[in-house]
């Protein structure tokens, strides 16, 4: 029987357990590597789980912001309808005063313009008067200006004529001035010739 190995054997002995705990070893680090991967990933999953939430909260907070957006937008275009609705009530009023403030000032211009004709016509006709007239006052001072030109020739033909006469008038007189002369010479000399002849017959 044998006790134990021999030398020999205890050198193939210390050679086989030689890999075995340099293995061990080995798969020991690789494990302890692994875990400290896990832990590593834990704590990233961990952050990105931390994360997701916060990005969760914030998405949930987004959501509510949106809702609360839409909401609004939707009152807003409620508002919007019924701004538009009354706008467009409004437009219609205005319209409607328009037209009727257009169809006065149509009316009005007609007026206006109806009169301003009337006006224009009775001013032409006014016009067409007074040249009638002053024609006819132009006709009565020309008739007027011969009937003067007229009398003022006759004027001048009686002036000549009165002249004339006045002149044949003085021949007259100097001629009867001379024949009273002539016939009180000769009433004197018969008063001279009967007074000498009554004392011739007295003596």
């Amino acid at each position: 029987m044998r006790n134990g190995p021999t030398q020999s054997e205890d050198l193939s002995l210390g050679d086989s357990y030689r890999p075995v705990t340099k293995n061990k070893l080995t798969k020991e680090r690789d494990v302890l590597k692994l875990r400290n991967k896990e832990r590593s990933l834990i704590d990233e999953l961990n952050a990105i789980k931390a994360e997701t939430h916060y990005f969760s909260e914030q998405l949930e907070a987004l959501k509510r912001q949106l809702t609360h957006s839409k909401q609004q937008i939707s009152m807003i275009e409620m508002c919007n309808a019924s701004e538009d609705v009354k706008i467009a009530a409004h437009t219609s009023t205005l319209n409607e005063h328009l037209e009727g403030y257009q169809q006065i000032f149509d009316n009005e211009q007609k007026e206006l313009e109806l009169r301003i004709k009337e006006q224009r016509d009775k001013e032409a006709e006014q016009l067409e008067f007074v040249r009638q007239k002053e024609m006819q006052i132009a006709e009565e001072n020309e008739r007027k200006e011969r009937e003067a030109a007229a009398i003022e020739e006759e004027c001048d033909a009686i002036e000549r004529e009165c002249v004339v006469l006045k002149k044949r008038n003085n021949a007259i007189l100097l001629k009867l001035r001379k024949k009273l002369l002539e016939t009180e010479n000769l009433r004197r000399e018969r008063i001279k010739r009967n007074s000498v002849s009554s004392v011739n017959d007295t003596t």
